[in-house]
């Protein structure tokens, strides 16, 4: 994935954290903003996803079905069957993980 894309990628992450910040502060339950976000989250990395090369995807997809038993990542509920709190899940889901794809060009 292009550094360029990469940095536009993580800025919409953040800026899904504003959203959410603002959800809360305009009184929604933590638990309707965490589903929010992760589910806005999920939308985002297939978008951002489909520019990546066919290696790195198929890198990235694996690891991530490794870890959570599907491609895209855990869903609200599993985050939450884990014992994280909502307001921890909305935290997580506003923050880009490390780049698992191939080298960042």
């Amino acid at each position: 994935m292009a550094c360029g894309l990469r940095a536009q990628y993580e800025a919409e992450v953040a800026a899904l954290g504003l959203a959410a910040a603002r959800m809360l502060a305009a009184g929604s339950a933590e638990e309707a903003a965490a589903r929010w976000i992760v589910a806005q989250r999920n939308a985002l990395k297939q978008r951002f996803r489909a520019f990546t090369p066919v290696d790195d995807l198929a890198r990235l997809q694996a690891w991530t079905e490794a870890r959570y038993g599907n491609p895209l990542g855990p869903s609200a509920d599993q985050l939450h069957a884990q014992g994280k709190s909502w307001r921890r899940i909305i935290d997580g889901a506003a923050r880009p993980g490390q780049y698992r794809g191939g080298a960042a060009t």
